[in-house]
């Protein structure tokens, strides 16, 4: 762990503060390739979460602010001493609407993710409580359509977007993978290095790949190695097909619900 919870805990406190909105806070845990199995010691730490605002105000023409983001891209004014902290806090209603979508994303921060702030009161477990037994929801379709979208945008040798980097291999694998995953053991997982284990192939691949990255984020492969990565990629295409369509009925309902008791604490 090359991060300092206490300094994002502060960050996330001070986002609170000078908002625009009056925030409580939520839940915020660390999330992206710390959780993926391949952070390199350099890496940005990605935080994520949800925040509540005033439930009155969906009653009025200035709805709630739906998100706020902090340091992605470029550092944000006033934010320069969390420079390697960027983060993304959803009000409470959109957090749950991206549950209600099958966000892998949100998922895994839910089920992975390292917990900075809980302020929830146990309302978080029952979430997953929720979410488990609901799954695999839509979920198997999302990660599938990340990975296919991330192949042909930087995996493709005929567009300009091009990139054969270990980094754009592993994120495509990771999402073959976990698509399969909580397809049939129902369960949300985010390391690269379990999801290969569990599968049974490709952990060395994915363990030279993730080398290859520790030793320089953009690297890219050689041809030997990228030709067996495009191989385990094409594999799991093809062993991947995943129902379109998922009745979240009363899944919509228990969310609701949620909502409604996070809102009141």
């Amino acid at each position: 762990m090359n991060y300092d919870k206490s300094k994002i805990e502060s960050m996330c406190t001070d986002f609170r503060e000078h908002a625009d909105d009056s925030l409580l806070a939520g839940f915020y845990a660390v999330t992206g390739s710390h959780i993926y199995g391949f952070a390199s010691v350099d890496s940005d730490v990605d935080v994520r979460g949800f925040h509540v605002a005033d439930g009155r105000r969906y009653a009025l023409l200035n709805e709630p602010q739906e998100q706020y983001i902090i340091n992605q891209g470029n550092i944000t004014q006033g934010y320069e001493e969390y420079e390697n902290i960027d983060l993304v806090s959803y009000e409470l209603k959109k957090f749950t609407s991206l549950l209600y979508k099958s966000n892998f994303n949100i998922l895994e921060l839910l089920f992975c993710g390292d917990t900075v702030i809980d302020s929830t009161n146990g309302a978080i477990h029952e979430l997953r409580r929720i979410i488990s037994e609901e799954l695999p929801l839509n979920v198997p379709k999302t990660y599938h359509g990340m990975a296919k979208s991330n192949y042909h945008k930087f995996l493709n040798p005929n567009r300009d977007s091009f990139q054969p980097t270990a980094k754009k291999y592993l994120y495509v694998l990771r999402g073959l993978l976990a698509a399969q995953y909580v397809s049939e053991e129902r369960e949300i997982e985010s390391d690269i290095r379990e999801l290969a284990k569990w599968h049974g192939e490709y952990y060395g691949l994915v363990g030279e790949l993730i080398e290859i990255k520790f030793d320089h984020e953009h690297a890219s492969v050689d041809y030997d190695l990228r030709q067996r990565a495009e191989d385990a990629i094409q594999t799991l295409f093809d062993e991947g097909e995943y129902p379109q369509d998922y009745d979240k009925t009363s899944y919509r309902e228990k969310l609701n619900n949620f909502t409604l008791k996070a809102r009141a604490l």
